[in-house]
């Protein structure tokens, strides 16, 4: 079971303890917490195997763990494009920005719980260590309170249960968007992964928190 691997990688990792339990809000925390990166699969064993992810990932292997847990959720797909300031950024990435004039188009995924009570929005996208740095990280988990999708949708697709997951992906994102629009994405993943897992950005994230809280 899916629920016992995380839970043996998790120990491992010295994550949790053996004595704890994986409940909904602690599968959410691990999940969430893996490295914003993609791994070389999107299927849930090799998100757990190589602890790491992005927004598909992650929440297929949300939904598959809950489904152990004895919850129902669907996957939601949408589009979004947000407007970044180059400015803001240095080197590759803000190359990369003046050259789609600060545009980063994407397909997101995120997760809705099916409870007793109704619905509830999943997004374990941003890891808490990226806090600071203007990503949407939601850090609570509470059954039942919605959570902050990470992007701003503008059309939103339920995946067919009948459907493989990133193929429906794949074909929304080549028709809504351009293929250089599509080659920027690729390399603006790449690049937002590895900032997000970089020392020196973690440091100065933790700096800049450091000196907003002195001058409070």
């Amino acid at each position: 079971m899916l629920l016992e691997t995380l839970k043996s990688k998790a120990i491992a990792m010295e994550l949790i303890n053996p004595a704890d339990e994986i409940d909904a809000e602690r599968a959410f925390i691990l999940v969430r917490d893996m490295p914003y990166t993609r791994a070389s699969s999107r299927a849930p064993g090799a998100i757990i195997g190589e602890w790491r992810g992005t927004c598909s990932g992650k929440h297929y292997l949300l939904q598959a763990l809950y489904a152990e847990l004895g919850y129902s959720s669907r996957v939601i797909v949408c589009t979004t494009v947000t407007i970044l300031d180059p400015k803001e950024y240095w080197g590759k990435m803000r190359k990369l920005l003046e050259q789609s004039n600060g545009r980063f188009v994407d397909a997101h995924n995120y997760l809705i719980l099916e409870l007793p009570d109704g619905e509830m929005i999943v997004d374990a996208t941003w890891p808490i260590a990226t806090k600071g740095m203007g990503t949407v990280v939601n850090e609570r988990f509470v059954l039942g309170e919605n959570q902050k999708i990470a992007v701003e949708p503008i059309q939103s697709w339920e995946i067919p249960a009948d459907r493989d997951p990133q193929e429906f992906k794949a074909e929304i994102l080549q028709e809504s968007f351009s293929p250089q629009e599509l080659q920027q994405r690729e390399e603006f993943i790449r690049l937002i992964s590895e900032m997000s897992n970089s020392k020196m950005i973690k440091f100065y994230v933790w700096l800049e928190r450091l000196v907003k809280g002195k001058n409070r």
